[in-house]
């Protein structure tokens, strides 16, 4: 017993001085590829990555004019205020706010916007990317809408790390819910910002009383915006959105 007991403190000993300096590098590296590719605003990471938002990030622009969707189908018109409310452009007088210029998710309608489509329509099953570019572009800005399955991850990671900052245009993104473990089909959001260290994008999710705001990974990213909306049967993606020169 006493040799038994001694051959296992032994293996032991040299297991921890020779073997375990490679197997903690092994798990160091396996942990930090299997860092979590959603994380939420208040979480321990969430504050970690928040605390390096850029200071150029769309995020500075974004939060004062953040909106939460007043039903459960307009993420699409709580997006596009949203951004449309940070932008260096006119806007329109609400009643509700009057004499003051501010956009919501009332006046987003104008009889312009009503012939790409209806308000009752978006009620009913929300907005398709097409018809989010259009709507936008009859507010007067410019809009560019890009599929999702036309993006390889780092051609997704090059783009949204130069529109993100500080350079005049703003990202509007239609996603697959279920792709990031989340609750519902497809949703819209503004995305706000980019962290390098943890490759990954800021999402404002319009659906306060459902999710906080959460990094998404580019990789996990990509492949929620390459699904495909089942009402335009057309896969879902981006719209870039800029000041009309």
């Amino acid at each position: 017993m006493k040799n038994h007991l001694f051959a296992v403190l032994l293996y032991s000993f040299i297991a921890t001085a020779f073997i375990a300096p490679g197997f903690a590098q092994e798990q160091a590296a396996e942990s930090a590829f299997a860092q979590p590719t959603v994380v939420y605003w208040d979480s321990t990471e969430g504050k970690a990555l928040r605390a390096r938002i850029a200071a150029d990030a769309d995020y500075w622009q974004l939060a004062p004019n953040f909106a939460a969707q007043i039903t459960q189908s307009y993420c699409s018109v709580a997006s596009a205020v949203t951004v449309l409310n940070a932008m260096p452009i006119a806007k329109p007088v609400d009643p509700t706010y009057a004499p003051y210029a501010y956009f919501t998710q009332t006046n987003f309608f104008t009889p312009e916007v009503e012939k790409v489509i209806s308000a009752k329509t978006v009620l009913a099953m929300g907005m398709t990317r097409e018809e989010m570019a259009e709507s936008l572009s009859r507010e007067g800005v410019t809009a560019i809408s890009i599929a999702g399955d036309t993006f390889t991850e780092e051609g997704l990671r090059t783009l949204l790390k130069k529109a993100l900052g500080d350079d005049g245009r703003f990202v509007l993104a239609n996603y697959y819910r279920g792709t990031l473990g989340q609750v519902g089909g497809g949703h819209w959001s503004a995305l706000a910002a980019y962290d390098a260290q943890s490759d990954s994008v800021l999402i404002l999710d319009v659906a306060k009383y459902k999710y906080p705001p959460a990094w998404i990974s580019i990789s996990l990213l990509q492949q929620a915006l390459a699904t495909t909306d089942t009402t335009s049967g057309k896969p879902r993606g981006l719209v870039i959105v800029s000041k009309s020169q």
